[in-house]
């Protein structure tokens, strides 16, 4: 059979192309695969083994590889988002803080354990231990588990802080690094206390353990993308983790990322912000803080413990962020003296504190806004305490005594009880004060001697006193019911928020009765 010229030609190209590759526009080319990386909470074998059921549930949904892998170290992972090495990662919620400090990704979700997406941490001694509450770990041994993890290491050290206590203050302590050895070590009287998530003691509280307390809860471990992903993918990929929920397989899928986990809820930044507020908490020697530069802040007069203040004013937080469209974060600055620094150039949108210590000399001249019923009217009273077995047995007692205060501008643990005392002819020329920066740290410091007296307010006595022996305490007297705080915009906030605030604070329904 005779071929024509065209025939030839084609079968030419046709053979020509068993030799050569096709050019590249002729096969539609596949996507890159994706990079998803976990955090080595286990041995890494086991934590690919824990997250393999995940990925290929995720790889079948987005049809599109993925390659897993464990980092060795938590500390590198900000590098390969930054290199664009990875594009999805699970982390815990202190990683999370960290990285959104030096590089840009978006929450996904986070986890779900039994229906939850919170969980809190728990202080456990043996049953038959001497120790009831907080205040009597003081120089008793102390053994962290996961310590590099917030349910092992930043949440116990919270609790801890509450009542005045560090690492210094034990005579013993140690880091394991495994929650389930850190447990069993207390068990055998090797230690005295450990803190660890509230579900790894649950095993154990019926074999010869105990809870002395239980921490404020903290949004669950999260994923994360790289923003470089595009909003449709990252859209794409939460949607599909979220889809897990309703999944009948779904427990052989995630299930053995940790015990219970069942599903995923989705995650926001701002659920995280109790966590930075803790973490600046205990690192008050940072240089900066923890939230996002340009970003809006209430900056709080830290008076009061700061993981307290946070959800004392998370309704207002929210209540902000729904009326003026501005997404507010709070901010807890180390001192009296740091808070008014701030205030003073300029350093925050809003500001909230005493009335008394607002009005004080060489303040910013900011724009008032009014009133906020920060604590209950029943417990915003100053009081005077001392330790019930210590020298000072009534008012009179008091001179040549050392008092603790948070700070001379504090109404409540200062100008308050000040006043009162002079009304009643008290002489003060004599009393030897020491300034001790929150009202909880005045409390502890009168519970364990290290000064006479104190003043603060009846609603730190009435928070803390499931942390101490309640009769190692005695009030001396009480002043008068105190002002409410007040909130102060700086002059250049725009007219409309002030406005909404003004309004938020007029209805004064933010608080549920007797909180």
């Amino acid at each position: 059979m005779k071929l024509n010229i065209l025939q030839k030609f084609l079968l030419f190209w046709a053979a020509l192309g068993w030799i050569l590759p096709a050019p590249a526009w002729a096969v539609p080319a596949s996507p890159a695969p994706l990079r998803m990386l976990v955090i080595p909470m286990k041995t890494p074998s086991r934590m690919y083994k824990d997250f393999l059921p995940l990925k290929h549930y995720l790889e079948k949904s987005l049809n599109r590889s993925i390659e897993l892998d464990v980092a060795r170290r938590n500390s590198g992972i900000a590098a390969l988002f930054r290199e664009k090495k990875t594009d999805i990662a699970f982390v815990c919620p202190t990683l999370y803080c960290d990285l959104t400090q030096v590089t840009s990704v978006v929450p996904l979700v986070k986890l779900r354990i039994n229906g939850s997406d919170q969980y809190r941490s728990v202080l456990v001694v043996r049953k038959d231990s001497p120790i009831k509450r907080t205040a009597d770990l003081l120089d008793r041994t102390l053994v962290y588990g996961r310590y590099n993890c917030p349910g092992s290491g930043l949440l116990p050290r919270i609790m801890l802080q509450r009542v005045g206590l560090s690492d210094n203050n034990f005579f013993e302590v140690v880091k394991l690094g495994n929650d389930e050895s850190a447990i069993l070590a207390v068990m055998a009287r090797m230690f005295d206390v450990t803190g660890v998530p509230e579900m790894a003691v649950r095993s154990f509280t019926d074999n010869g353990l105990r809870i002395i307390r239980y921490s404020k809860p903290i949004p669950q471990y999260l994923f994360v993308a790289r923003p470089g992903l595009g909003k449709d993918l990252i859209g794409r990929i939460k949607e599909v983790m979220l889809k897990l929920n309703q999944a009948p397989d779904r427990k052989a899928i995630i299930g053995g990322i940790e015990k219970g986990v069942d599903g995923f809820s989705p995650a926001h930044d701002s659920d995280y912000d109790i966590v930075r507020v803790l973490m600046e908490s205990l690192d008050r020697g940072r240089t900066r803080s923890l939230f996002r530069k340009g970003e809006h802040t209430l900056v709080v007069e830290p008076l009061y413990y700061g993981a307290d203040l946070f959800w004392r004013l998370k309704p207002l937080l929210v209540k902000l962020r729904q009326e003026t469209g501005w997404n507010y974060h709070l901010r807890i600055p180390a001192s009296i003296d740091a808070f008014l620094a701030l205030r003073k150039q300029g350093k925050g949108d809003l500001y909230l504190q005493e009335s008394d210590s607002a009005a004080g000399p060489g303040n910013h001249p900011d724009e008032l806004l009014g009133p906020l019923a920060v604590v209950p009217p029943a417990m915003n009273v100053g009081v005077i305490i001392a330790a019930g077995s210590g020298k000072v047995k009534n008012l009179q007692d008091l001179r040549g005594k050392r008092i603790g205060i948070p700070s001379r501008l504090s109404a409540g643990g200062y100008m308050a009880q000040t006043r009162w005392l002079r009304q009643r002819g008290v002489p003060l020329d004599a009393i030897r004060l020491v300034s001790l920066g929150t009202y909880e740290q005045v409390l502890m410091s009168v519970y364990r001697g290290d000064v006479d007296a104190g003043y603060l307010t009846l609603g730190t006595l009435r928070r803390l006193q499931k942390d101490l022996q309640p009769k190692r305490i005695v009030i001396l007297g009480k002043t008068p019911p105190l002002k409410d705080w007040v909130i102060s915009a700086r002059k250049d906030v725009p007219g409309f928020v002030k406005n909404k605030i003004r309004k938020i604070l007029a209805g004064q329904d933010l608080f549920p009765p007797g909180n």
